[in-house]
């Protein structure tokens, strides 16, 4: 089964506002897809009832029929369910999101959002799309990872709360995301100055990642991200736990850890990387190397951005004196 190309590919754009979609537009023009465009729900019903389309950006807040419904009325049809469909929307509330995934959506973007965000959503929907159709197609006994997941898929649409969980999840590590980690931070940092405890947590970016990009492309460079993830959470154990802070920067959250501890820990996972070999089916595999920064609480910081802020700032001491180390500013000073 031949892929398409990117000007094979056929993007229905959804939104009230002209602006909205001229600027959708402009943006993806860039890469050659074909694209259809409607100003309002029952529009965008009949043009999906009419076309076959391989992706479909979708804005909520619309008159006389909202973004939900019309994603509701489109994966109705059984000819039109598996279409991935992306959420443009100012709504970034996490009600929001988990009813959007309720309704079958794959993604959101929040809006004002950037072009290459865009791209790069559209373009790793679209490559998932087309995989999951010829992996299908070509033979479904090699499809039981796949299979799986479509299996897990099925039941998180029957599952309110594994929605909930999607939406304090990063959707390509699986990680938690920042929204988790302010609201749990929150209520850690409570917690431990009711009862006088201690935790630490850990700030990492991987050294030169833009030559894993550039060498090997954007879907091999999130590749390497989601194997990463997968390295760090080996390294820890509940109730430590880590997030997807954005782009190659992660955090580690360990409570109970003393100052100690948390730079034992982040040696742990440093070296854990430098041994470990990344995109294994690529020739010779990607060797990655990452800088560190910790920070305790109390003795470091005594809220949630000054922890952040103490160890981001440890780590860019190591980005700018050598990389590849754990730093910590009572080290620094």
């Amino acid at each position: 089964m031949n892929s398409k190309t990117d000007s094979e590919y056929m993007i229905l754009i959804v939104d009230d506002v002209p602006k909205n979609i001229q600027v959708a537009a402009n943006i993806l023009q860039e890469s050659g897809y074909q694209m259809a465009f409607a100003q309002d729900g029952p529009t965008a019903v009949e043009q999906t009832e009419a076309n076959r389309f391989d992706l479909i950006l979708l804005d909520i807040m619309m008159p006389e029929m909202d973004g939900y419904e019309v994603c509701r009325r489109i994966k109705a049809n059984p000819a039109n369910h598996g279409i991935p469909i992306i959420f443009l929307t100012a709504k970034d509330d996490t009600e929001s999101i988990i009813k959007g995934f309720e309704m079958g959506a794959v993604d959101y973007l929040t809006k004002p959002f950037s072009g290459l965000e865009l791209q790069a959503r559209v373009k790793t929907h679209l490559d998932l799309y087309r995989t999951k159709k010829e992996i299908f197609a070509a033979n479904q006994h090699l499809s039981r990872e796949i299979s799986e997941r479509i299996k897990v898929e099925e039941k998180l649409e029957h599952s309110k709360e594994a929605y909930r969980q999607l939406s304090i999840h990063d959707s390509l590590t699986g990680l938690y995301n920042t929204r988790h980690l302010y609201y749990a931070m929150e209520t850690l940092v409570a917690k431990s100055k009711n009862q006088g405890l201690t935790f630490s947590l850990i700030f990492l970016d991987i050294d030169n990642f833009k030559r894993v990009v550039d060498t090997h492309g954007h879907l091999y460079g999130s590749q390497v991200l989601a194997e990463v993830a997968q390295t760090i959470k080996h390294c820890i154990v509940e109730p430590a736990y880590a997030v997807a802070y954005g782009g190659d920067e992660f955090v580690v959250v360990l409570p109970g850890f003393n100052y100690d501890q948390v730079l034992e820990k982040a040696e742990e996972i440093r070296l854990k990387m430098a041994n470990t070999v990344y995109l294994p089916l690529v020739s010779d595999g990607v060797h990655l190397q990452a800088s560190f920064g910790v920070s305790t609480y109390p003795d470091d910081a005594s809220d949630i951005q000054a922890m952040l802020a103490t160890a981001d700032k440890a780590m860019f001491h190591v980005k700018t004196s050598g990389k590849n180390a754990v730093g910590n500013l009572r080290k620094a000073h």
